[in-house]
């Protein structure tokens, strides 16, 4: 089986000239299951209206067979207002996208599962805040009306943060000084995009809330709940 991955920078599958930026579609084959084939579409700055106009979603829809999953995570990029290319509004365009992206991939004989986006790394009194405006509500909602699974993955990352702390969270981010990455000479204080350890976060948060779930994408991954034997003897050297 396959699965296809569509969202933003926070999801996207990196290479070694953007180290260490890590996306947690890039970290989710660690929580899959062998059988299951991931295919990480996100890109870098990208809402639901870019992806479609851009002709993402196609390649994706070339690509999928019968009984082929699809996550989508999408908002981050959604709410630029000052770039026409990319802002929809929560209610109107932006629920309409969500609905085109499931009604192609049913009539392709896929299956989809929404996530909200992740939160930014922004606290105001010890709280970590949302910063993503109502399109994580926008997107719940969608998916409660329209019988989809929907993920939360802003409460969660928020609530994470929040249990942890400010200084603790920032381990997540692009957050450090200058000269620490060839890639990244100059410093850097990005509380937006994920490092390995804050990937493998989102993806953990991820496939736990999916296994709390009746739906059938589970079949895709690996019960975290079950701890898998490994033989000890096989691994001396």
């Amino acid at each position: 089986m396959k699965l296809f991955m569509m969202g933003d920078s926070t999801m996207k599958y990196n290479n070694i000239y953007s180290y260490p930026q890590v996306g947690w579609g890039q970290v989710l084959h660690l929580f899959a299951k062998n059988n299951c084939l991931i295919e990480d579409h996100a890109e870098n700055g990208r809402s639901t209206k870019s992806f479609i106009n851009e002709g993402r979603f196609d390649v994706i829809l070339g690509k999928m067979n019968q009984g082929d999953y699809v996550i989508c995570q999408f908002g981050h990029n959604d709410e630029k207002i000052a770039d026409p290319t990319r802002y929809t509004t929560p209610y109107d365009t932006y629920q309409r996208n969500l609905a085109y992206f499931a009604q192609e991939v049913e009539k392709k004989g896929g299956h989809i599962v929404y996530a909200t986006s992740i939160t930014r790394h922004k606290f105001e009194n010890g709280k970590c805040i949302n910063s993503h405006q109502d399109y994580p509500k926008a997107m719940l909602e969608f998916a409660k009306k329209n019988g989809y699974t929907c993920i939360d993955l802003n409460a969660l990352t928020m609530d994470l943060y929040t249990k942890l702390g400010e200084e603790a969270s920032k381990k997540f981010h692009m957050i450090f000084d200058a000269g620490t990455y060839s890639a990244h000479p100059a410093a850097k204080e990005d509380h937006s995009h994920l490092v390995m350890e804050g990937a493998l976060m989102v993806a953990e948060l991820f496939v736990r809330a999916i296994y709390k779930t009746k739906d059938p994408i589970k079949e895709c991954f690996l019960d975290l709940t079950q701890k898998e034997p490994i033989d000890e003897k096989m691994l001396i050297d």
